[in-house]
């Protein structure tokens, strides 16, 4: 949800429950006040009344008046109180605010009725009310169509250096040029954002720079001393223990350097360095790679199976033939003569498995660096690693599933 909707929404709720308060607190004031001014009519009536007996010491003949009824009536015992009531007359459509109190006449007790209506009273509260509301439509959707025109326009520097950040690349020797804003808080955003962008370019260039410098340097002192123990392995005069020395010396080094190319391999994935894509046709692909490892399988009595639809996506060339080798190459190296490897590629999903003497891997820690359930095993652990950063910065999700003795990976994309 946009920062603009929530806050429209929050808004309009609190304006809707605030002003719903302050129609009833309204409401019910105005009718209080209308009602306390029928009251004070009908105590002018009592006074009234109340004169007329005290100077002609009889009760006044009631005049019918359309919206007032005085009435007089007998009472045993003498009525101290007066009483305030709303009612309904029968035959009347509109209610009555009554007043009752009691009046002595030649010793003579009577309860005195004075009623009122309110017909006028109710429309006046209606149309008060009515056109309140309306009023506070009228204020809240102007105010509603004000915020969105103004809000928009204030967000829109915003937007405007969101959109230049999406583009920007740590890769790309880029510069940031942000609209100018006359608002503080998006100016402060964007000399922030320019800040970091630059320094973050600075470092992936230097990081990037001592990936190729310790690529290019690592290399050639392990290729000397490849080279020198191959001589050395060569000499007829060793003895067969300093042979035996000179061979784990020499797997040692084989080792040292596929591990230097794997963690170089994974600081260029991770530094983003093989940004590049294009759409590749995963069909053709898999097939070259078939062929590749034919030769291999064949030697090592593996059969493979595979079905093949069509299937595309948008991956790095370089980073896709990695991601096969690696797949093919596990599944190779982790099974057994007479074995087989399945390859099945759907539209959106690609699964293969592998047959396997070795237990189910551990699913929480097999793509973390250098794992292996074999502590005496020659590879280093980082294949496993180097297939899950590729999906990652791929868009593609890797699940392990192990069943009846395969292992099997299924990439989705």
């Amino acid at each position: 949800m946009k920062l603009f909707t929530k806050y429209t929404r929050v808004n309009l709720f609190a304006t809707i429950v605030i002003f719903l308060l302050s129609i009833t607190t309204f409401y019910f004031a105005i009718r209080f006040i209308l009602l306390d001014q029928v009251d004070s009519d009908l105590r002018i009536e009592q006074r009234e009344i109340e004169t007329y007996v005290k100077e002609h010491n009889t009760l006044p003949e009631p005049i019918p008046v359309k919206d007032q009824k005085i009435s007089y009536a007998p009472s045993g015992d003498e009525f101290h109180k007066k009483k305030f009531s709303t009612i309904t007359i029968k035959g009347e459509k509109d209610s009555f605010r009554v007043l009752q109190f009691g009046i002595t006449v030649s010793k003579n007790n009577y309860l005195a009725t004075v009623a009122k209506s309110l017909e006028g009273t109710d429309d006046l509260a209606n149309s008060i009310l009515f056109i309140s509301l309306a009023t506070i439509l009228l204020i809240m959707g102007t105010s509603l169509i004000i915020n969105r025109v103004l809000l928009k326009r204030l967000w829109r520097p915003f937007y405007s250096s969101l959109d230049i950040l999406k583009n920007f690349r740590v890769d790309k020797k880029q510069s940031l040029n942000f609209p100018a804003t006359q608002i503080d808080e998006f100016a402060f955003m964007n000399q922030t954002i320019q800040k970091t962008t630059n320094q973050a370019q600075q470092e992936y260039s230097l990081l990037k720079e001592f990936t190729e410098n310790a690529s290019h340097e690592m290399q050639t002192p392990l290729a000397i001393i490849r080279s020198k123990l191959d001589l050395l392995i060569q000499d007829e005069n060793l003895s067969e223990g300093q042979s035996k020395t000179m061979q784990s010396a020499y797997s040692a080094i084989e080792k040292l350097s596929r591990l230097n190319q794997s963690l170089l391999l994974l600081a260029k994935i991770e530094n983003n360095q093989f940004a590049e894509t294009t759409t590749i046709d995963l069909k053709q692909k898999i097939e070259e790679k078939v062929d590749a490892f034919h030769e291999l399988w064949k030697n090592q009595n593996i059969s493979v199976s595979s079905s093949l639809a069509n299937a595309t996506a948008s991956l790095n060339s370089e980073l896709t033939d990695i991601l096969l080798n690696n797949l093919l190459s596990n599944a190779t190296r982790h099974n057994f003569s007479n074995g087989c490897i399945k390859i099945v590629l759907k539209e959106k999903t690609l699964e293969i498995s592998n047959s396997s003497k070795e237990k189910e891997l551990n699913s929480q820690q097999m793509f973390l660096r250098f794992f292996s359930q074999d502590k005496k095993s020659r590879y280093n652990g980082l294949g496993l690693s180097i297939i899950k950063q590729i999906c990652d910065v791929s868009g593609f999700s890797i699940r392990y599933l192990f069943t009846g003795n395969e292992h099997r990976f299924i990439l989705s994309w």
